[in-house]
């Protein structure tokens, strides 16, 4: 079980099959090679509140990649495919119930794609591509 969040997100993700065995970071992507990172993004955190003290709350995050990028729309079209893929992977994952495994004291209730993906910079040869995401999950009080 995960110490932290982000770990724990980092975890569920090397086991997406969309993204084989490239290498997943965090708040790091490097200038070219196909890699991945875990963003964590600035958002209000309890979405609710209860009684018993539990809370409702929301982690936000992008998944951002670098790829190879250019004139070829063939290219061009995989890399956007990828991330409608990644978001039809996580609506199931939803689902299904399978969930990242959180610290201690939390239940994750779903995790989802609030974005398409889409191109955020690019240079000549290479283009960041990114999504935003949302687990949602409850902290025990």
């Amino acid at each position: 079980m995960a110490d932290t969040i982000i770990q724990a997100l980092r975890e569920y993700f090397l086991t997406c099959p969309l993204m084989g065995k490239s290498k997943i970071n965090v708040d790091f992507l490097p200038e070219k090679g196909i890699e991945y990172s875990i963003d964590t993004t600035p958002a209000t955190e309890i979405i609710k509140r209860y009684v018993n003290g539990d809370t409702r709350r929301q982690y936000l995050f992008v998944i951002r990649s670098v790829n190879d990028y250019g004139s070829d729309a063939l290219q061009n079209v995989a890399n956007s495919g990828f991330y409608e893929q990644l978001a039809a992977w996580l609506e199931e994952q939803t689902n299904a119930e399978n969930f990242p495994q959180l610290p201690p004291g939390m239940e994750p209730e779903s995790i989802e794609a609030q974005s398409t993906g889409y191109l955020f910079t690019a240079g000549p040869k290479s283009g960041r591509y990114q999504i935003q995401c949302r687990l949602i999950y409850l902290q025990k009080g």
